[in-house]
């Protein structure tokens, strides 16, 4: 019974910290937009440092909004598994931690997880397209880049995945212990 209150302890602190990290990236994305309201060259700089660029960008409006919605689309994503971690750990401190809520949430989380790895790569290249579209021919830039960065994404999403199975079947056999008993 100890071990099942320390683990409702544990889940209250991470589903705290999760909260304080999804606060800290808000208000992060917050700033960011603010100062690029103010300064388009910061705007610039940050988007060439991020995507590694030093190349000829044209940063006209409509590769500026381009680039801005799909940085909204992987900060959605962010979220997304954000709120899906969140849920899953107020799931482990509930009464009954091996449930299937806890599983449900483990699994959207994964799920989250992927679509912020697979969102990683390919917003990436379309960023870089669209800032790249006004360019001259020939200085055009279509990339792709798979890194360690993803694979770890991925690594884990797959982790948590199988983790999620398994408790939908552990919390299915205790029912099934529950209702026998």
């Amino acid at each position: 019974m100890q071990d099942v209150t320390r683990l409702r302890r544990l889940s209250r602190l991470m589903q705290g910290i999760v909260l304080v990290c999804g606060a800290l990236i808000a208000l992060a994305v917050a700033l960011f937009f603010f100062a690029s309201l103010n300064d388009a060259a910061f705007f610039e700089e940050q988007v060439r440092e991020k995507l590694d660029l030093s190349g000829p960008l044209v940063f006209t409006s409509s590769a500026v909004a381009i680039t801005a919605a799909l940085i909204a689309i992987q900060l959605g994503l962010l979220f997304a598994a954000l709120y899906s971690v969140w849920r899953m750990f107020g799931a482990f401190s509930a009464e009954e931690p091996l449930s299937g809520e806890s599983a449900h949430w483990m699994g959207r989380a994964s799920t989250a997880f992927v679509a912020l790895a697979a969102g990683g790569i390919l917003l990436r290249m379309l960023m870089i397209l669209a800032l790249t579209m006004g360019n001259p021919p020939g200085e055009k830039m279509l990339t792709l880049g798979f890194g360690s960065s993803e694979l770890l994404t991925l690594l884990i999403a797959c982790i948590m995945y199988m983790t999620g199975r398994l408790m939908a079947v552990a919390a299915d056999v205790r029912a099934e212990q529950r209702d026998f008993v």
